[in-house]
């Protein structure tokens, strides 16, 4: 744990000063962001394992930067507002967010809560189905092969929608589920999936496990480990 670096995006210094102190007397590395906009930035340059964001920022909301956020990384996130609508921690949890506490907190608290974050993160960084290993960590695909691993490969777009058929393995998703899942707040053209979708099934097919995606007509697509 102690080499692990978290974010902190919380407008108020306070809050912010107290929780990354104790932070660092329990092993952590931190670093801090006042607003949304910088808090963007600094998880780009920094790539933290994990973000404790608040709601409500200035320039750019909780809500804006986790959606930015979830756009290419899974790093975990928790959130926090200092609303008590179960709205507020509905709308977090939809978002992305692996977890919602609500302000005031204790930082003992916190603490736990992202070592439980971590654990799971760290748990959950593989995903196989049959022949097929997604590394959520390293975002890369590959293939078993009697003769060695065989990278996938897939863009951005693609990998999105692997991970996305992986994590429900036999579960027909609808086009526009995939919309929604993999790229939100977008104006993607359906049409646009059918064509993801068929350059990751070449790749597939290259690396030998083209049957595992699965095509059905006027409805969606799936993945399933045909060799299992």
């Amino acid at each position: 744990m102690g080499k692990n670096l978290i974010l902190i995006v919380e407008n108020n210094e306070e809050l912010s000063s107290s929780l990354g102190g104790h932070l660092l007397q329990a092993g952590f590395r931190t670093d801090c962001a006042a607003d949304g906009v910088v808090g963007l930035s600094r998880f780009r340059l920094l790539k933290p394992a994990l973000v404790f964001l608040k709601d409500e920022l200035p320039r750019m909301t909780g809500f804006e930067l986790l959606v930015d956020i979830r756009f290419d990384s899974n790093t975990p996130v928790i959130m926090t507002s200092a609303w008590s609508s179960w709205r507020i921690e509905y709308q977090c949890l939809k978002e992305g967010a692996d977890d919602f506490i609500r302000t005031p907190y204790s930082n003992h608290v916190v603490t736990e809560r992202i070592k439980k974050a971590l654990r799971r993160g760290a748990a959950n960084q593989l995903i196989r189905v049959g022949k097929l290993t997604i590394n959520l960590d390293a975002r890369t695909a590959c293939v078993d092969d009697p003769n060695g691993e065989i990278k996938l490969n897939p863009t951005p777009s693609e990998y999105k929608l692997l991970v996305c058929m992986a994590t429900s393995p036999g579960r027909v998703f609808t086009r526009l589920e995939l919309i929604e899942h993999c790229f939100p707040q977008s104006e993607l053209l359906e049409s646009t999936i059918n064509t993801h979708i068929s350059n990751l099934r070449r790749k597939l097919e290259a690396a030998g496990i083209g049957d595992y995606l699965d095509s059905r007509h006027g409805v969606g697509y799936a993945l399933t480990d045909r060799h299992g």
